[in-house]
């Protein structure tokens, strides 16, 4: 692990040494002048942005061949992304803050309006990825703006801008393991200052897995209106249909490493038809407009309507000299339906400036629950076996299938906010907080159990919380400026909905405490940018089961520190090489719980990981990348390795591994200005990666992570 910190910077230390000799021309503008709205809610050049921000275009998505929504994350500093099968049920963890259930210590959005499912989720796959010109990063708490979720930071996708020009693409893709995509864009103008923009895309993909096959169709409309001088009116809709198989974990031994079976790390030990299969329709309106000289207002409107249905056998502990693998037949189908509104405002005059608002959302959630197998309750539960010479089933003739959850739930949340920002010559300050009402009800209808029938009832809980945020920015100079800032997060911590019906009304929400410090600056003309943040992050009343008065409760008890450094630095190093430059990033994260004791909730065990390693987070991470562009021949060819340092696969941190340098390579060749082609070759050198699942009892199963793939891609502009 030192090995890899001190190539990172010997790498950076290198660049200022290229960047040292003589100099030409100044560079382009600085990309501390990008203008970002999701760290403030309101434009601001990222150098005054007090937070750590990380922004990403399209154009750098598809030059990379990202295919899946959360890929195009993947070195940043300070995250860590973990999927399963091509792309799927992409967990992320930002800051070491690890999730309780899936990505639902971030708020994840498309243009400003939140992405949260019934069981208050984050679920990256329902986004229209195709639709997507930008991605925001804003890491820490965000409560303070965002409300629920916001602890480890915000994800906002931003749609593709629409121009007003006439303006037609086609583009096309087909890589290793049956990699196939094909996509349109038309743009044109429609009323007086109206345009719109329509794209389409195809994706199909065998999988480098069995039975690991991939299709979805998406399409994305946006119609934009220039009313007159004073506003902006966008109409935004999107509908995605997606089915993804899965193969699901492998047995691994205690020391992580996978078990020989027949299909090696290409085999399917899953349910037969696992996978995930999704619908979604959205819809979004955003009027923007000027209601008086230094006062704007924005509303937002959205609905959307998903389908999802999820078959995924859970994995069972395969121990040595077992004939068979053997896991948990699950299904889970559930139609989702969410409204969204919100009324926001921007008043400045003067060197004071106001930001507030108000939202309301409800989601209705109808999930029910199958569990399919051989069911033995003291021993397996619904279990589903394969045989290890064939992968035939075991006995299916014996299975049978139980309803284990019937309901209906609505979340409604409601919340208000308000921002103050005073400048006094070169220094900004600002503070402010958030109001949030929540509640959730569900109705637990009929529906037989392999171990009684669950009673017909209805259960309500509700809470709220005030978030507050404070921060001072100096600009030291127009290439220069510090800052400094604290933030809370909260979680409603309810749960999924089939673990709300026991739960204790009297428990609080989850809490984050964030401060952090940051300096973000250009030197050498421009040719160097480079953004740093020190952050100390600490949750807190986290929920887990302990022994109360004789029995086992859930409590808020438990407790995590966060701490750690993000840097991304920008060179060019054109003086030494015409045409070439430098993207560094690097992350320190020191995860810790403070406070871990709980008891198993299957068995009653009692487990002390207090002063342990969070699980899964390595403490160095990065990517180094090296871009040469070669204008004379329309030539662009660009390198990066992702770097990860070792980590603990369990909360005992018993074992540690996983560390890995993946490289990775990009040729874009422009023969003409209306042609591109794109060859992407990802994990070059054939690294075997494995994602490790561990419970308490240490590493029991892996996710392998794709071998070397081979991309190209062409696009052809009308």
């Amino acid at each position: 692990m030192p090995n890899r910190s001190r190539s990172l910077t010997g790498a950076a230390l290198a660049a200022l040494a290229l960047l040292a000799l003589p100099r030409s021309a100044p560079a382009e503008p600085s990309p501390l002048d990008e203008i970002v709205v999701t760290a403030t809610r309101r434009p601001a050049a990222l150098r005054d942005v007090p937070a750590s921000v990380s922004t990403l275009d399209r154009t750098t998505f598809e030059r990379q061949q990202t295919r899946f929504i959360g890929e195009e994350l993947r070195g940043l500093p300070g995250v860590v992304l973990r999927s399963n099968d091509q792309g799927t049920y992409t967990d992320l963890v930002i800051r070491g803050v690890p999730n309780r259930v899936h990505n639902d210590t971030l708020v994840v959005m498309m243009d400003g309006v939140p992405f949260v499912t019934g069981d208050d989720e984050g679920d990256l796959e329902q986004l229209p990825f195709a639709a997507i010109g930008r991605v925001d990063l804003v890491r820490g708490p965000m409560s303070a703006l965002y409300g629920r979720g916001a602890i480890a930071g915000t994800l906002n996708y931003i749609t593709r801008e629409v121009g007003t020009e006439d303006r037609a693409e086609t583009e096309a893709g087909f890589g290793s393991h049956g990699w196939r995509q094909v996509g349109a864009l038309v743009q044109t103008p429609t009323l007086d200052r109206g345009a719109l923009l329509l794209t389409g895309e195809v994706q199909r993909g065998d999988g480098w897995r069995d039975r690991t096959g991939r299709r979805q169709d998406s399409l994305f409309a946006k119609h934009r209106l220039d009313l007159a001088e004073w506003g902006r009116l966008s109409l935004t809709a999107t509908w995605v249909d997606q089915a993804q198989r899965l193969a699901g974990e492998l047995p691994v031994t205690a020391d992580g490493a996978l078990v020989p079976l027949p299909g090696g790390r290409k085999g399917n030990w899953n349910e037969d038809d696992a996978g995930f299969y999704k619908r979604m329709l959205t819809g979004t309106a955003i009027l923007e407009a000027e209601a008086a000289p230094g006062l704007s207002l924005t509303t937002r409107l959205h609905a959307r309507r998903s389908l999802t249905s999820a078959l995924q056998g859970f994995f069972k502990r395969f121990e040595p000299g077992d004939d068979a693998v053997t896991f948990t037949g699950f299904r889970v189908d559930n139609r989702t339906r969410t409204a969204f509104a919100e009324q926001s405002f921007d008043w400045q005059r003067g060197p004071l400036r106001l930001l507030g608002g108000a939202s309301a959302e409800q989601v209705d959630s109808r999930p029910v629950e199958t569990w399919s197998g051989s069911f033995d309750f003291a021993d397996l539960f619904y279990a589903q076996r394969r045989l290890i010479l064939t992968g035939r089933p075991v006995d299916p003739e014996a299975w049978r299938s139980d309803t284990l959850l019937n309901a209906d739930a609505r979340s409604s949340t409601y919340g208000a906010y308000l921002q103050g920002e005073w400048t006094l010559g070169p220094v900004t300050l600002a503070g402010g907080g958030r109001f949030d009402r929540f509640s959730r009800r569900v109705h637990y209808g009929p529906g037989g159990s392999g171990y009684g029938p669950d009673p017909v009832e209805t259960v309500r809980d509700a809470d709220q919380r005030v978030s507050p945020k404070a921060s001072v920015t100096w600009a030291v100079g127009t290439d220069l400026s510090v800052y400094a800032a604290y933030g809370a997060g909260f979680s409603p911590g309810f749960g999924p909905v089939w673990s709300f019906r026991s739960r204790d009304t009297g428990l609080a929400p989850e809490l984050a405490d964030n401060v952090e410090a940051g300096i973000k600056g250009a030197l050498l003309d421009g040719r160097l940018v480079a953004t740093m943040t020190a952050y100390r992050l600490k949750r807190r009343d986290l929920l887990q089961l302990l022994p109360v008065d004789g029995t086992a409760r859930t409590i808020n008890t438990g407790r995590q520190r966060s701490r750690g450094l993000e840097v991304e630095v920008l060179a060019d190093l054109s003086d030494a090489v015409e045409g070439l430059s430098l993207d560094l990033t690097y992350g320190l994260t020191d995860a810790v719980w403070t406070e871990n004791r709980y008891l198993e909730p299957d068995t009653g065990r009692p487990f002390d990981f207090s002063g342990k390693d969070v699980a899964g987070v390595p403490r160095h991470a990065g990517r180094v990348a090296l871009t040469q562009a070669i204008e004379s021949l329309g030539l662009e060819a660009r390198a990066w390795v992702d770097l990860s340092g070792d980590y603990a696969y369990d909360s005992a941190n018993s074992v540690r591994s996983g560390g890995y340098a993946l490289w990775n390579a990009a040729l874009t060749w422009t023969p003409l200005p209306a042609l591109e082609l794109t060859l992407t070759v990802r994990n070059l050198f054939d690294r075997e990666v494995n994602l490790v699942v561990a419970d308490n009892d240490g590493p029991y199963a892996a996710f392998p992570q794709p071998p070397r793939e081979v991309f190209l891609s062409g696009k052809v502009r009308f």
